[in-house]
């Protein structure tokens, strides 16, 4: 159906003096019976279509840096030597309204911290308007928040970077500060986008005492197909220009030709992506990981403005990627083009390029930058299995990691010791069954890679469980702070989230 007939439906069921309060009631209790499932959520999100307000300024605070101690093993009796570390937090109170203003925080997830806080503007426009104390807590074991110190990686040390302790840091923590905020009933809202919105959802299933509501934005808490991730890089490339697959996949079938040839077949490739060292048999498996990163990067950042979060690029890079290629003689020279380009913007241009120092393979397909702490949380808990087979998408055949192959590098690379925990998410944080959960958002960009794992349908039994998709959206860009630039999605998507935010303030 068309976007207008649903906007006018809409019009017609919920008249102008409706409150959004009375618009989700309403929803839940009619519209549902008549369409179900995304659709449902999609006209959800154009009913705020006529409620959103446009911002055209980000707004972006300083914080106040501080360090609390905090246990390293929440869970055994059992002193250990060191018994605690510093864990850092950035906090700023401009807009604290000390009598009724909640905690909003931010679940910190693998990256120092102000990385986040600059990313993460849609908190403080919140802040602004609920009174709100703004927080955001470092991820144990990233940044300054080193349990151990420089010794974290030595003697199993990294045996406590785990999600269970890194929730309870986050809880232990929030119950300290509203003791230290005068009301130990002071409402709290999280938020946290990929790995930190799961983060955010976990908070709340695990210690619903401690926050009332959450915002997990790109949260891909329910298991992945093998193949989903690079299927939906391939569909967000032609939701653009549906040729720009067609020539991906012919720039890499020239490529796997040209292997075939030997050296001479490998010195052609190297030469056209312009590498430092030469290609052969051995390195090439890494070389076709480097060059498909590249897409994994441009498609999880997406977003309508130039953006420096993920590395810096242009506004909708997938697309500048897509115009490069098309426009280029042949296939393969138009994908190198992309693909070279990718790295002198992110990386820094140079003569050359060393895919062994760009791209650094590890236990997460989609890429652990330069931190091995993501790579030991892919061996112990956070498996994302990600491959590609050049039929649901354009990448050559990459067959993801089976538990084997998880199981020899983790114990090469960490020790023997190490082992991954089996069925960690249905066990310790419901899988799949969710339908007991309330007060959390789940949003998704339809241009997010990872949104094949995360919330999108009603859940049933779960009316406070609200899944937003938001069309023209990247990785969390809901998280990001107002811009003018915004596709009108996303900045009714955030009238929406703000809307069901302060109905559980109430």
């Amino acid at each position: 159906q068309k976007i207008s007939d649903v906007a006018v439906l809409l019009a017609s069921d919920f008249p102008e003096s409706v409150t959004t309060g009375a618009v989700l009631e309403l929803f839940l209790q009619q519209q549902l019976r008549k369409m179900a499932g995304i659709f449902a959520c999609h006209l959800l999100l154009l009913q705020a279509w006529m409620l959103a307000f446009t911002s055209c300024n980000a707004i972006i605070f300083d914080y106040k840096e501080m360090f609390v101690e905090s246990r390293i093993d929440h869970f055994n009796p059992r002193m250990i030597n060191p018994n605690t570390f510093q864990q850092r937090l950035l906090y700023n109170d401009t807009y604290f309204k000390e009598d009724h203003g909640p905690i909003l925080v931010y679940t910190g997830n693998e990256g120092a911290i102000d990385q986040f806080w600059n990313n993460t503007g849609f908190v403080f426009e919140l802040a602004e308007s609920l009174g709100g104390y703004v927080l955001f807590i470092e991820h144990r074991y990233y940044g300054k928040s080193l349990p151990f110190g420089d010794e974290w990686q030595q003697d199993y040390n990294y045996q406590y970077l785990t999600v269970e302790q890194a929730i309870a840091d986050y809880a232990i923590i929030l119950t300290g500060l509203k003791e230290r905020l005068g009301n130990p009933q002071r409402k709290v809202i999280a938020f946290g986008g990929s790995y930190g919105g799961m983060l955010t959802a976990f908070m709340r299933f695990k210690y619903p005492n401690i926050i009332d509501g959450g915002l997990a934005a790109s949260a891909p808490i329910f298991p992945m197909g093998k193949y989903d991730f690079y299927k939906a890089v391939t569909e967000d490339c032609a939701s653009y220009n549906a040729q720009c697959p067609v020539q991906v996949r012919s720039g890499y079938t020239e490529i796997m030709r040209l292997a075939e040839n030997g050296s001479e077949g490998f010195a052609q490739i190297s030469k056209m992506f312009s590498l430092c060292k030469p290609l052969d048999a051995g390195n090439f498996q890494h070389f076709l990981l480097w060059a498909r990163n590249a897409f994994t990067i441009m498609a999880m950042a997406d977003y309508p403005y130039p953006a420096s979060f993920l590395g810096k690029l242009p506004a909708y890079p997938i697309n500048v990627a897509c115009d490069t290629i098309l426009k280029a003689d042949d296939a393969m020279a138009g994908l190198a083009e992309a693909t070279v380009t990718f790295y002198d913007e992110t990386m820094g241009k140079a003569a050359c390029h060393d895919p062994a120092k760009e791209y650094i393979d590890c236990a997460d397909a989609t890429g652990c930058g330069l931190m091995s702490q993501w790579d030991i949380q892919i061996c112990l808990q956070v498996r994302l299995p990600s491959g590609t087979n050049n039929v649901t998408d354009m990448f050559p055949p990459i067959e993801p990691w089976t538990d084997t192959m998880y199981q020899d590098y983790c114990a090469r690379k960490y020790g023997p010791l190490l082992s991954y925990q089996t069925d960690f998410y249905k066990i310790n944080f419901w899988g799949d069954r969710i339908n007991a959960a309330s007060n959390i958002i789940f949003s998704n960009g339809d241009l997010d890679p990872w949104r094949y794992g995360g919330v999108r349908n009603i859940i049933p039994g779960a009316p406070f469980v609200y899944p937003i998709t938001i069309p023209g959206g990247a990785h969390h860009l809901d998280l990001r702070g107002s811009d003018p630039r915004d596709p009108l999605a996303v900045t009714a998507a955030r009238a929406l989230e703000k809307k069901i935010i302060q109905s559980w303030l109430l």
